[in-house]
C-alpha cells in the first residue's frame, strides 16, 4: 500500500506499508503528474514501514511512467530501518546518475525531509 504524504510542492511524499498494487501506483502517478505540471523537476521522499513487494501490473505502470520521466526527478530520500536499500541505492546511482538517492534511518527523518526539500 502507498499512502501519499504532503511535504512541499516540489516533493512527492510516499509512505509504503505492505505490497504495492496497481491501484496504489496509479494514485501515486496521478499525484506525481500534477506536481510535474507545476515544476520542471521534483524530488521524492519515501518512508518504508514494511516492504511487501510489488505486483507485476504495478511494476509495469511504474516503469511506463518513470522511464520517460527520469530526468524530471532530482533526488530521492528513503527512510527505513531496512538495510537492503543501501546496496540498491549504490546500483541506482550508477544506472540513474541524474537522481541522487540517500538512505536515512527513521531517527534521521527530519534530516531526510530537510535534504529532499533543498
Amino acid at each position: 500500500m502507498i499512502e501519499m504524504i504532503e511535504i512541499a510542492p516540489k516533493v512527492l511524499g510516499l509512505k509504503i506499508n505492505g505490497k504495492i498494487h496497481e491501484e496504489d501506483m496509479n494514485k501515486m502517478i496521478a499525484v506525481c503528474k500534477k506536481k510535474m505540471e507545476e515544476s520542471e523537476r521534483i524530488a521524492v521522499y519515501v518512508e518504508v514501514e514494511e516492504m511487501g513487494g510489488i505486483s507485476f501490473n504495478a511494476l509495469v505502470e511504474d516503469l511506463k511512467f518513470a522511464l520517460p520521466n527520469l530526468k524530471r526527478f532530482s533526488k530521492k530520500a528513503v527512510v527505513s530501518e531496512i538495510k537492503w536499500h543501501e546496496p540498491l541505492i549504490k546500483v541506482s546511482d550508477k544506472l540513474f546518475p541524474s537522481i541522487e538517492v540517500r538512505h536515512y534511518n527513521p531517527d534521521q527523518r527530519d534530516e531526510a525531509l530537510e535534504w529532499v526539500q533543498e
